[in-house]
């Protein structure tokens, strides 16, 4: 296939998800990426008519809310990607849950972002694809600088709070943490900021790595997450060793460039635009 001919159309994104693959596939793809930000003019009449002058062999778009519902009523949605809270949460939710069961129905192809995804999006679609948070691994490098006294950083959830005896057991074990605002930090600025912790604490209500969480263990930080829920007293004294923790950041590395850098996970997605592009061709020509 001609790259003329290899029309996508990126609608939004999430977690800079796209924006980290899209210079990896614009070699072999025609790749418009049609952006927004979160006022409601961009999220309502803004997006509405940045979709109407779109034109495009497929359409990928990134979470199942309004972009998506609007791609599936004036274009066509060939890829959708969910992300997160959009099949969480807003998909049992009475005002907007029937949007994101619309568009999980009606989209020729689905993907999903982390694994913890696939059981919601199941009861909708038995078909959905795996594909995992992208990491541009060059952007978060491997650190080999730690703290004396070691350093632990948390960024504030809306959907939970840190378990009640974490903090106790941080000081207990001299290491300081720092509660940080989420989305405080620009991402342009966040290797930088990374690099300041030698342990990132992510997530206990959800099973899977945030994006952040993984940009930390591609910059080789420790982690403490959800696997640690019931053995927090045990991680926080394991992870009080200096030499634990660079043994545990050399690991997260090499598990980010096997399974989240970008050169791993953008030939799946190229994989997946050309099956769509090529469902679109047999529309256009059944023969």
């Amino acid at each position: 296939m001609e790259k003329k001919n290899n029309k996508v159309v990126v609608v939004n994104d999430c977690a800079h998800v796209m924006e980290t693959l899209i210079p990896s596939l614009q070699n072999e793809f025609d790749i418009r990426f049609v952006k927004r930000s979160r006022g409601l003019w961009d999220k309502t009449f803004g997006i509405l008519w940045k979709i109407i002058r779109s034109t495009g062999t497929i359409f990928h778009v990134n979470y199942a809310l309004q972009d998506a519902y609007l791609v599936s009523k004036l274009k066509h949605l060939d890829v959708l990607e969910c992300h997160g809270s959009d099949v969480r949460w807003i998909i049992n939710s009475r005002k907007y849950g029937r949007i994101v069961r619309s568009n999980l129905k009606s989209a020729n192809i689905i993907l999903y972002s982390t694994k913890d995804l696939a059981k919601p999006i199941s009861k909708y679609r038995s078909d959905a694809r795996y594909l995992p948070n992208p990491i541009d691994t060059n952007m978060f490098q491997q650190r080999t600088y730690f703290n004396k006294s070691l350093q632990a950083v948390y960024f504030k959830k809306y959907y939970e709070t840190l378990p009640l005896e974490l903090e106790p057991l941080l000081s207990k074990n001299m290491i300081t943490l720092t509660v940080q605002m989420n989305n405080a930090v620009p991402y342009g600025y966040m290797p930088n900021f990374l690099r300041r912790y030698d342990i990132l604490i992510d997530r206990f209500q959800i099973a899977s790595s945030s994006k952040v969480c993984l940009e930390a263990m591609s910059s080789g930080l420790a982690v403490i997450d959800s696997r640690h829920v019931d053995t927090l007293e045990d991680r926080v004294a394991y992870l009080s060793d200096v030499n634990n923790v660079k043994k545990d950041g050399v690991e997260n590395r090499k598990f980010i460039m096997e399974n989240h850098s970008v050169e791993k996970v953008a030939p799946i997605l190229a994989d997946v635009w050309k099956l769509a592009i090529e469902d679109v061709h047999k529309l256009e020509d059944p023969r």
